[in-house]
């Protein structure tokens, strides 16, 4: 058995066995096979996609590739949350204060983003000082005593499927559902967590581009989950607009805390209550969504998610004084009003646009680059359903690179489509599964 015939064999739509699977991660993982194989590989799976056992195989041969952590210390069962990710996103840095103000132990493992969507790792960076780096006995040990707290995916915990999610960057094959599939079970096997809600968003500011492909991604996590002895809920959300008003890092950052203090746009709200009702929903007997959503807003209400949220920025070194002051969070020299060019009805924004925006502006990373600039980004003055009126602000530019201004503000007038029509927003919450 040799990679050349692995390679072969799925070109010719065959289905891998497990040894197969674990002999490609684990040569992969060590550097002995060529990113010109891994590539082929992959791009035979993206065409012939991968049976049920297939990514199961696929999952634990990467999770075997690195540490696992164990939660037995731990009365309560750690849950977790995941989310493919968007424009916009900033939920996953909501959720976590709140269902732990629940008493509710959350974990979570982390990445740097990659193209047009940020990632949690990065803006939750940008409060000084706070380390992702920690190791993963800290990391635990804040779990056992803040019920909280969030790891980079490191070299010690799961690096084969850092290194295939990068390269399926590269080869344009991040919307391969079984492999997708294969790469977020694979973190939770190595996290631990026994109680999963995943976030599957999809349209145009994610790489899930269709409802359809969503509901198979959820299907194949959900049983996954069962065969790996995991509780899996799946929540399915529309990207094709940015989620809240801010996009880029420090935008991003500001508006969760926001959030946290009560204040949030009304799409980022749902979004968060109805993940946060699930995973309640997963860990403890109230299984009445409608309730859960009561006391989910409960505890953003009474200002405890809030203080969660400080206690776990303290735990990991982050500099608290910027979440109890936001104007401590630096700016960028430029900050510049993009308006409407009509009068009428916000009707789309389109969420890929905007992101490819910011990503011009410096906000993201397109490949293995760290430093990016957490100034920029956009932040929106209007949303879908908003009346909007010739020479109104609809958006606000963020940069340190003024030559870039002209054509950040054409791009980004035509990425809102003006309707005369009256239009009513409509709920990101598509279905759960």
């Amino acid at each position: 058995m040799d990679i050349k015939t692995i390679i072969a064999k799925k070109r010719d739509k065959k289905e891998l066995t497990e040894d197969e699977i674990r002999l490609f991660i684990g040569k992969y993982n060590k550097d002995e096979i060529s990113e010109a194989q891994a590539a082929s590989l992959l791009s035979y799976i993206y065409q012939a996609g991968m049976t049920e056992n297939e990514s199961v195989f696929f999952a634990t041969a990467m999770a075997d590739m690195g540490e696992k952590i164990n939660w037995q210390e731990i009365e309560k069962d750690v849950v977790d949350k995941h989310s493919t990710g968007g424009v916009g996103d900033k939920v996953t840095i909501m959720l976590m204060p709140i269902i732990a103000a629940l008493g509710i132990p959350i974990a979570k493992i982390s990445s740097r983003g990659m193209g047009i969507a940020g990632g949690t790792i990065d803006k939750l960076e940008s409060i000084p000082g706070y380390n992702t780096e920690i190791s993963i006995e800290t990391f635990k040990n804040n779990i056992k005593e803040y019920g909280v707290g969030i790891l980079n995916q490191s070299k010690n915990l799961n690096p084969v499927e850092n290194k295939i999610y990068k390269l399926r960057n590269e080869i344009a094959c991040t919307d391969c559902v079984p492999i997708i599939a294969a790469s977020l079970m694979s973190i939770k096997i190595s996290t631990g967590s026994k109680k999963i809600v995943f976030e599957i968003t999809y349209g145009n500011g994610t790489y899930i581009k269709t409802k359809e492909q969503a509901k198979k991604l959820a299907r194949i996590l959900k049983n996954m989950g069962t065969r790996l002895n995991k509780t899996v809920m799946c929540l399915i959300t529309n990207m094709d607009e940015p989620l809240g008003y801010s996009i880029g890092h420090n935008l991003e950052m500001i508006e969760a805390i926001q959030g946290l203090k009560g204040k949030m746009s009304w799409d980022l709200g749902d979004v968060v209550v109805t993940i946060g009702s699930m995973i309640l929903a997963l860990a403890t007997e109230n299984k009445n969504l409608k309730v859960n959503e009561g006391i989910v807003k409960e505890v953003l209400r009474n200002g405890k998610a809030y203080e969660k949220f400080i206690q776990m920025i303290a735990a990991q070194g982050g500099n608290t004084s910027y979440i109890e002051n936001i104007d401590l969070f630096s700016k960028a020299r430029f900050v510049m009003p993009v308006y409407s060019a009509e009068d009428g009805y916000i009707e789309k924004i389109s969420a890929d646009v905007m992101g490819s925006i910011s990503l011009y502006l410096g906000a993201g990373r397109m490949g293995n680059e760290r430093e990016i600039d957490r100034t920029a980004g956009i932040v929106l003055n209007k949303k879908i359903g908003d009346c909007v009126n010739s020479g109104e602000i609809i958006a606000y530019i963020h940069t340190n690179d003024e030559s870039k201004v002209l054509g950040a503000t054409k791009n980004l007038q035509d990425a809102f489509q003006i309707t005369k029509r009256k239009v009513l927003p409509t709920s990101r919450i598509v279905e759960i599964i």
